[in-house]
């Protein structure tokens, strides 16, 4: 059981974001929040910032003793069931896009979600099937394996040339079980010890090639239930952390058509409807895009379109409402988007590889940004993060300092 409480302005229809630890989840809740929508927030996660942010309505905490899906399908049905307004439901992370997609039809007797139906999710987000259907539809992306068993893994992997990367298809559970996205495999020795590691364990991997460089490109937008991008904007993913294979740290605002026009292309052909950020990599080698893969979801990075004028979670809001969306306008280019804490990391890890340009260092060193966390009209989730982070900082020195002090 819980008590759900109406917002304010009953007239207002409310929006639901699931949970998640990273950012992406807080830009969500504040883009509405600021817009005087209410916002009922799936509180999954201890170590989320979202769940202090002001602009929380209301935080749910999920119930039933199940898996995270279905503790998230019981916690929306309950929840549904308890209002008397359809609300959007707008998910945050793979899991939860999964788990919306898998029992559409039941949550849209609550509920409106702007979700591409379970097939179509699955062949996003399933790495097996995505890169199968790039192959078979002739486009550009990094040559990639799949072995069936650790022996086929060893024998690709020593005909490859170095370096490449051993990928999971199912990126969620590889991270719960090895707390990173991929194994770099450099030499002989890496090979063996990322055989090693797997050895054991239930999970499907790849093996990749790399696209060498640093130019890496992304575009955020929402399709319609035609299949028509309603909203959408483009940036470069100028610094990562981890700084090769990570998350976008530092991007800044500008459309590449040339980069996007087969992503754009491709979800139309799959009648795609929803979030999609497609991420692509030019390859030096040949002058091409690659396309690395499409996230069915919001992104890190959502404040940075709505900072250029375009703001992709509203949008789906309105479509889903049978709404009109905010006029289309062209986004700004040239605006900056931090991650305030991965970013510092990523910043002196490239300064040491000296790697970075002057314009990169120029728009660093400039004041005016969108944050990830950092807010004057909702500080908290930025006191929390740092007082966290000096706690951690605390308790890795204090037993050195233990130890070197005789007391340990």
């Amino acid at each position: 059981m819980m008590n759900v409480s109406d917002p304010a302005d009953a007239e207002v229809t409310g929006v639901v974001v699931t949970g998640g630890r990273s950012p992406n989840a807080l830009g969500v809740v504040r883009g509405f929040g600021r817009r005087g929508v209410p916002v009922f927030y799936i509180d999954s996660e201890p170590r989320s910032l979202a769940r202090h942010s002001r602009y929380v309505h209301q935080r749910v905490r999920p119930h039933g003793a199940h898996s995270s899906e279905a503790r998230l399908i019981e916690t929306l049905l309950d929840l549904g069931r308890r209002t008397t307004r359809k609300m959007v439901v707008i998910p945050v992370g793979d899991t939860a896009v999964r788990s919306l997609s898998r029992h559409k039809e039941e949550l849209e007797n609550h509920y409106h979600l702007p979700v591409a139906s379970c097939e179509t999710i699955e062949q996003l987000v399933d790495k097996r099937k995505f890169y199968r259907l790039l192959a078979a539809k002739g486009i550009p992306h990094p040559k990639t394996y799949f072995p069936d068993g650790l022996a086929e893994l060893r024998s690709i992997g020593r005909g490859m040339p170095y370096p490449y990367i051993v990928k999971p298809v199912d990126s969620s559970s590889f991270q719960t079980a090895f707390g990173r996205k991929n194994f770099l495999i450099e030499s002989a020795d890496d090979l063996e010890g990322a055989t090693a590691r797997l050895r054991g364990r239930d999970l499907e991997v790849m093996i990749q090639d790399i696209v060498p460089g640093r130019e890496i490109y992304s575009f955020y937008a929402y399709y319609d239930r035609k299949s028509e991008p309603l909203a959408l904007c483009g940036y470069d993913k100028t610094r990562q952390y981890e700084p090769d294979f990570g998350s976008g740290s530092f991007c800044k605002s500008i459309w590449r058509p040339e980069a996007a026009r087969t992503a754009l292309r491709l979800l139309r052909e799959m009648s795609y409807h929803g979030f999609a950020e497609p991420e692509l990599k030019k390859d030096p080698r040949d002058g091409q895009y690659k396309l690395l893969e499409i996230d069915a979801r919001t992104t890190l990075q959502n404040r940075l379109p709505a900072a250029c004028g375009v703001d992709i979670e509203y949008a789906a809001y309105c479509d889903c409402l049978g709404r009109k969306p905010e006029p289309s306008v062209r986004p700004r280019s040239g605006v900056l988007w931090v991650d305030d804490f991965a970013d510092q990391k990523s910043f002196l890890l490239h300064l040491k590889r000296r790697d970075l340009s002057r314009s990169e260092i120029v728009d660093s060193l400039k004041l005016r940004k969108v944050h990830s966390v950092a807010a004057w009209d909702d500080p908290l989730p930025f006191v929390v993060r740092v007082v966290r982070g000096l706690w951690a900082g605390f308790r890795r020195v204090l037993p050195r300092w233990t130890v070197r002090n005789g007391h340990g």
